[in-house]
């Protein structure tokens, strides 16, 4: 394939994370420099960031068969590449305690995010799977990161078998699907399965189809595949949790929406009443198994289950009302981004007071008002957002998907959607007011690490993070607007 050069200018992140994986691999091989290497991925990505701007001025346009890309998907691209950064900037104080193989932290964080961009803008089934495995290989180093907590070998090997297993799922459907079709192209597919009479090669295609779809969602941890996404949430350390589960999750639902989209229709018909009933269990199981739960990351792997269930939401609205559930999405799933970036980074920071585990919890935050104000303060935002309460983004995004379950009559899942928010709220809840209860006895030594200058970088994320979040929650203008932008091209 002969790329010109508007294709090679379209290419340009994708192109810059390359140089700059081979540039950290080089570094590591002759000069390992924990702050050389950190500050060249992170400058490796916000060159691809602003990359970004080059693309914008040539799409949408098609990359060979196998890439797709449009004003949306950059939307897209810049959240990805935003959280690649700001997990560099996490993960550094926290591996400045490890002796020894600091610096693979980041080749793993560019190479997942290289594959989640391709994944993004994926227009071939093909693509889709190499793309999803480059992004997910990395996940499994990652969770594995922290060698001396108990629980993340374990995450990892969990994560290995059960990742391993929905990516056979994926290969088999897409098999099935390519031995009717004769193509693997999105647009191929759609173009030669509309028009399919014979019952034998629906009955194939809607077994591919199924297969394609319980692969993406254990990906995406929707009931009921979501077994294991507790344990993995606990396993995995706090820095990597960040990139986890914003990165991970965004990709892979926009992969989703493109194979749905591109669906016979006669086939998503037949699919509907599965993605309704998986939307419906994952807002409310995930909702009440997060009630039992006093460990704040599974509490968290909990509420993520009943999370995706509102994204779902929109899979389901999709088809018959286009342009307001891509606009719903864009804002939903940046109000997410931020609130997991400013809750797992404040967590993050308070980790550094053990150096050993990570403050697990929700009794490791009593009384932190007390001795971080600004941290509690910023904390309680995040959590608020996440929760859908007023003057917070959160809320703007719940009310979105609110009046996509008016318009298209959804009564089943409304009822889902008010109760499972309710149940969210006392979770939410329970952690906001444990900052504000009586302090703990914090020794000086620790109180000494919060002002580490280590974290102002930290700090300094979160707050922006937090703060974005209640004035685009009191004035959603501006993001509305600027999601327009990219919807209308």
């Amino acid at each position: 394939m002969i790329m010109n050069l508007q294709q090679l200018t379209a290419f340009l992140p994708f192109l810059i994370l390359i140089l700059m994986i081979m540039t950290v691999m080089l570094s590591i091989c002759y000069n390992r420099n924990h702050t050389l290497i950190a500050l060249l991925s992170i400058s490796g990505l916000i060159f691809s960031f602003f990359s970004l701007y080059f693309m914008m001025l040539i799409v949408p346009i098609d990359i060979s068969n196998l890439f797709h890309i449009d004003k949306y998907s950059i939307f897209y691209v810049g959240m990805i590449i935003i959280s690649s950064v700001f997990t560099c900037i996490f993960a550094y104080p926290w591996l400045t305690k490890y002796s020894f193989n600091k610096e693979e932290f980041y080749l793993l964080v560019l190479l997942a995010t290289l594959g989640s961009i391709g994944l993004i803008i994926s227009n071939h089934m093909a693509s889709m799977f190499v793309n999803m495995e480059l992004m997910f290989f990395p996940f499994f180093g990652l969770i594995a990161y922290s060698n001396y907590q108990k629980y993340s070998l374990e995450a990892s090997f969990k994560y290995i078998i059960l990742s391993s297993v929905s990516s056979v799922f994926l290969l088999l459907g897409i098999s099935w699907i390519y031995a009717i079709s004769s193509d693997l192209n999105f647009y191929s597919i759609n173009r030669i399965l509309m028009f399919l009479s014979n019952d034998n090669e629906q009955l194939v295609i809607l077994f591919g189809a199924f297969m394609v779809l319980s692969a993406l969602c254990f990906k995406l941890s929707i009931v009921p595949f979501h077994i294991w996404t507790a344990d993995i949430y606990q396993g995995t350390p706090v820095s990597v949790l960040v990139f986890f589960s914003s990165v991970g999750k965004i990709s892979v639902f926009i992969a989703l929406l493109h194979f749905l989209y591109f669906l016979p229709i006669q086939i998503y018909n037949k699919i509907y009443f599965i993605l309704l009933l998986m939307t419906f269990l994952s807002i409310l199981f995930g909702n009440i198994m997060s009630l039992f739960q006093n460990n704040i990351k599974r509490l968290f792997g909990y509420l993520s289950i009943s999370q995706l269930g509102y994204v779902f939401i929109v899979a389901l609205a999709f088809r018959n009302n286009y342009l307001f559930s891509l606009e719903t999405l864009g804002i939903y799933l940046f109000s997410y981004l931020l609130s997991n970036i400013s809750f797992f980074g404040i967590v993050n920071i308070i980790s550094s007071l053990n150096k050993k585990n990570d403050t697990d919890f929700i009794s490791s935050y009593q009384g932190l008002f007390w001795t971080q104000p600004f941290l509690s303060v910023m904390m309680t935002i995040s959590l608020l957002s996440l929760a859908g309460i007023p003057m917070t983004l959160g809320f703007i995004g719940k009310f979105y998907i609110f009046l996509i379950i008016i318009q298209e009559n959804l009564w089943f899942l409304g009822g889902s959607f008010i109760i499972g928010t309710m149940l969210s709220l006392y979770c939410y809840l329970r952690v906001i007011i444990n900052l504000y209860m009586n302090p703990l006895n914090l020794s000086e030594k620790n109180k000494d690490l919060f002002d580490s200058k280590l974290h102002y970088p930290s700090k300094i994320v979160v707050s922006f993070c937090s703060i974005t979040l209640l004035i685009l929650g009191l004035y959603p203008t501006s993001l509305i607007n600027s999601v327009r932008v990219f919807l209308y091209f």
